[in-house]
């Protein structure tokens, strides 16, 4: 039972991580900025993004940047959570 829960959160953490890159993807291109496709993954990406870049917006390199580092923070947490939850479920499954 315990593993099929980790199991799940793994799938929500893989979907959560596909939406980030069709937003990425999209805001690479201008007309699809007005998408419906765009919209959806900004509506679900958004509240995790938001605090984590008003938290690196803190650290004064990170605000001079050009680029949006709280994406690849996010990023590189979602692939860690999902390496943990996915060996969890296989132990916790086997």
């Amino acid at each position: 039972m315990v593993g099929i829960i980790f199991y799940i959160l793994n799938t929500i953490i893989y979907i959560f991580d596909l939406l980030l890159l069709v937003r990425a993807i999209c805001s690479w291109v201008p007309s699809f900025r007005e998408s419906i496709v765009y919209r959806f993954s900004f509506t679900i990406t958004e509240p995790v993004l938001r605090p984590v870049r008003d938290l690196l917006f803190r650290i004064d390199w990170v605000r001079r940047c050009p680029i949006d580092l709280s994406f690849l923070v996010v990023v590189l947490l979602a692939h860690g959570l999902m390496r943990i939850t996915s060996y969890l479920a296989f132990m916790f499954m086997y």
